[in-house]
């Protein structure tokens, strides 16, 4: 072979050999350190959430003086459209604070957002249990960092419990028996407990999984016979029709108002809730003076199984088109496990999944023990979880219509339940 050839053939494997790492290279050095940057990171919230993350923000330029940051945020509302705009047109900012099931909307193949197991000598990915990241892979790449997990608790006004002499009830049959109870000693507008369609729904869907072990939906198709969700609702109407719990009739009569702000709940008549354990100081600051709001058992009475509706809260991904992974790793890693920022953020997003994040607020104070123990209590009795659709604005608003109309007696029990299966599988197999 001619020396020439031989010269030509090494400069053809140089280069391919230059070509594979490209990648790597943009990875561990995307940028000199001290070439001046400006990455965007966006988030919803309220001003609370906005506060605190700006000035964490603040706090790690100061850190990384030739990083600057361009903050992109606002309220929910028509948030997740502005989004959706944004990856479509690949405007999307570089760090992304995302919906747990926006992983399937935007990334149903596991493409869409960067994928995390690169930066892994930058991110600690170390500090978050298994199963709690595995909720965030598609096709073996982690597409986002899940910044916590939430789940619904059941509350109770202690208060109105005490007036009447009861303890606080560990099953749903002992809320029946207490609201009697309650509506003889202290009136008919009592009520042992309250829920809207949404968590009527919840309710219907605990009970179910408790006795099968099942969640809602398991490979892209409802779970459940049309007589088990027959079941469920009959078990929904009856704690209407015994007025343990207002009708959705009955709750309308207040208005369009938020649930924590029904004068009911205010004053005590409504003695108990199943909602957000990451919401629960709001319900619970809610209560006028003098009323005490605890966190209460899981039900247990239908079953051996751990029912608790669970999620990951939220979420943080990497724009897979950003022109630095390796500083916007840095950025992510910074808020969610520098000791500083983490005090700074507190639980503005809810309880950190993180575990070095919790032992900080836990060494300064800042983890209030009442949303502690109720997000303990949603991680020990949490189901199996939920399919990434079920929270998809089309199901859920066609969920919700089945669920008013069975409130309103509009549906019977048999026709709601086949309504259930039928518009949920038809919803699967168009988006799946």
């Amino acid at each position: 072979m001619s020396y020439k050839k031989v010269f030509f053939l090494s400069l053809t494997a140089l280069s391919i050999f230059t070509a594979c790492n490209k990648d790597k290279e943009n990875i561990s050095s995307s940028t000199p350190s001290n070439q001046n940057i400006t990455l965007r990171v966006s988030w919803w919230g309220g001003d609370d959430r906005h506060k605190k993350t700006i000035e964490a923000l603040k706090l790690f330029e100061e850190k990384y003086p030739n990083i600057k940051i361009k903050s992109e945020y606002g309220g929910w509302q028509g948030w997740q459209e502005k989004i959706t705009t944004q990856m479509a047109g690949d405007m999307a900012a570089d760090l992304i604070q995302i919906n747990w099931n926006w992983i399937n909307i935007f990334s149903k193949n596991g493409d869409g957002f960067y994928n995390l197991n690169d930066l892994s000598t930058t991110l600690d990915l170390n500090q978050y249990d298994k199963n709690i990241l595995e909720q965030c892979v598609i096709n073996n790449k982690l597409n986002a960092i899940p910044y916590g997990v939430a789940g619904r608790v059941f509350l109770y006004n202690k208060t109105t419990y005490d007036k009447v002499g009861l303890p606080l009830p560990k099953s749903f049959q002992d809320i029946v028996t207490s609201t009697q109870i309650m509506k003889e000693k202290l009136g008919p507008d009592y009520f042992g407990f309250e829920s809207d369609y949404y968590g009527a729904l919840l309710l219907m869907l605990y009970k179910l999984e408790q006795e099968t072990g099942k969640p809602f939906i398991v490979n892209n198709k409802v779970a459940y016979s049309q007589q088990e969700l027959k079941n469920a609702a009959d078990f929904y109407l009856n704690l209407v029709n015994t007025k343990t719990i207002p009708s959705l009739e009955d709750r309308a009569a207040a208005g369009n108002i938020q649930l924590d702000q029904h004068p009911s709940w205010i004053v005590g008549k409504f003695g108990g809730t199943y909602e957000w354990d990451s919401a629960s100081l709001k319900w619970r600051d809610s209560l006028e003076e003098g009323q005490e709001l605890v966190v209460g058992e899981y039900p247990k009475d239908f079953g051996l199984h751990k029912s608790g509706f669970s999620k990951v809260s939220m979420a943080f991904a990497i724009n897979k088109n950003t022109k630095y992974p390796k500083e916007t790793a840095e950025l992510l890693n910074f808020l969610i496990s520098d000791p500083e920022a983490v005090k700074i953020l507190g639980v503005s997003r809810g309880i950190p999944a993180n575990t070095s994040a919790v032992t900080t607020l836990k060494e300064n104070n800042l983890l209030d023990s009442f949303i502690l123990e109720a997000n303990n209590k949603v991680i020990d009795f949490a189901g199996k979880g939920i399919h990434p659709l079920f929270e998809h604005k089309q199901l859920h608003v066609a969920l919700k219509d089945i669920i008013d109309k069975l409130g309103y007696k509009q549906l019977s029990p048999e026709d709601a339940s086949n309504q259930i299966i039928n518009v949920t599988n038809e919803f699967l197999k168009e988006n799946n």
